[in-house]
């Protein structure tokens, strides 16, 4: 595994673990944790859960990724060791590098959270986020506060949250409050706080890296969660720990979003066409309040051992590929 091993903060590597409380995670599997794939030794799958572990990121020469590449894919031949990795989201819709091209040519599996291809074009397996409902057993909660809207990250705010606080500042809501909960970035601090100084009362900001206790707290908290570019592996994250809490989220309309809708429910994955505007938040709100959610969110197929599970028979396809 090109990742950390799980620690005291969500990871996406959780995912692949799965939940073994009560001694019931899926066996078989012996994992390694390190962030340098080429020392890996005496393993039957390598997988990468970032490529750039193996190539470099976009600011290193395309020539030396290329090299890297190829180093690389040697290097698990002569060791007949299979070659799994996971596609992010933002890698879709750009043009591949050729390195990229390499690694993907190279891989037993592709895998993703959501319906995609890689930037190279190759399909994926898809293995949903797991729910995190009993992750959390046992953390402080508190009680929804009525009319809060939150925005959150597990670190530094994605630029994608600058659009939606100035779309909140320019909608006629006065019922509802704005909280900001994750460290805004150093480049953008100037344009939150001259909005937040505008619109002094409509929102509060917690300006920081947050705990999964702090996040757990922050979420139980609000009415709705606003996700910004929502198929990426954080939200998918931020997502799925606002649905075990049993919070609604607000994302854009996508085909993902959908599926997701149709699957935990629709009252519980709101969503709106496009980038958000003051008037789709408008809309949602008021639909939000005149049809809130029953019951609780479906997230049975989301069981974190049937997720785990699946990662599971993936590495034994692709061991069994060599």
């Amino acid at each position: 595994m090109t990742s950390r091993p799980p620690r005291h903060r969500l990871d996406y590597v959780d995912q692949l673990v799965g939940d073994d409380s009560a001694g019931e995670a899926p066996a078989g599997v012996v994992r390694e944790f390190g962030t340098d794939p080429s020392r890996a030794r005496d393993v039957d799958v390598v997988h990468l859960t970032d490529v750039a572990k193996a190539i470099g990121t976009r600011r290193t020469s395309e020539h030396e990724r290329t090299r890297r590449a190829k180093r690389f894919v040697k290097l698990l031949r002569r060791q007949r060791i299979a070659l799994v990795r996971t596609v992010r989201a933002e890698e879709v819709g750009r043009a591949p590098s050729r390195a990229e091209v390499i690694i993907d040519q190279a891989a037993a599996s592709l895998v993703s959270l959501t319906a995609t291809t890689s930037s190279t074009g190759h399909a994926t397996v898809i293995i949903a986020h797991s729910h995190l409902r009993d992750r959390f057993l046992g953390f402080p909660r508190a009680e929804s506060v009525p009319g809060r809207i939150l925005i959150t990250a597990h670190d530094e705010l994605p630029a994608a949250y600058e659009a939606v606080v100035k779309v909140f500042a320019a909608s006629d809501l006065p019922e509802w409050t704005l909280r900001i909960a994750g460290a805004v970035p150093a480049e953008l601090e100037d344009s939150y706080t001259r909005t937040l100084a505008d619109h002094t009362g409509a929102f509060s900001l917690r300006d920081e890296a947050l705990s999964d206790a702090a996040r757990v707290e922050e979420i139980s908290q609000a009415e709705l969660v606003v996700v910004a570019a929502p198929e990426s592996n954080e939200s998918q994250s931020i997502i799925l720990l606002a649905l075990s809490l049993d919070r609604a989220v607000l994302v854009e309309d996508t085909a993902a979003m959908r599926t997701l809708a149709d699957e935990v429910g629709s009252e519980w994955v709101r969503r709106h066409p496009g980038a958000l505007t003051a008037d789709a938040l408008e809309t949602a709100l008021l639909a939000l309040r005149s049809s809130p959610p029953a019951d609780r969110p479906n997230l049975d197929a989301r069981e974190p051992n049937a997720i785990s599970a699946q990662y599971t028979a993936v590495f034994r396809a692709a061991a069994g590929e060599h």
